[in-house]
């Protein structure tokens, strides 16, 4: 077991996008997407990389931190 190792295992809510960064990146991006309908000779995978070349590195950061938070919060039993 886990917890034989010194660990103490940390159960999360089966669907808690909040703790999860690449849930906010994800809705962003598909946001990006649906704002403009995929001309014919364009890929998608094409569009894909340049809206998420238009995502600033801060804002990834900012996801990242946010989760960090609500890990803690949720580790401490604090509400969300």
């Amino acid at each position: 077991k886990i917890e034989s190792c010194g660990c103490k295992p940390m159960y999360l809510p089966p669907y808690s996008p909040e703790l999860n960064p690449i849930e906010q990146f994800w809705a962003i991006l598909k946001g990006k997407l649906k704002r403009h309908k995929l001309l014919t000779e364009e890929k998608l995978s094409d569009r894909i990389a340049k809206a998420c070349n238009t995502i600033p590195t801060e804002i990834l950061y900012n996801f990242a931190s946010h989760s960090k938070r609500q890990i803690i919060q949720y580790y401490n039993k604090t509400t969300f």
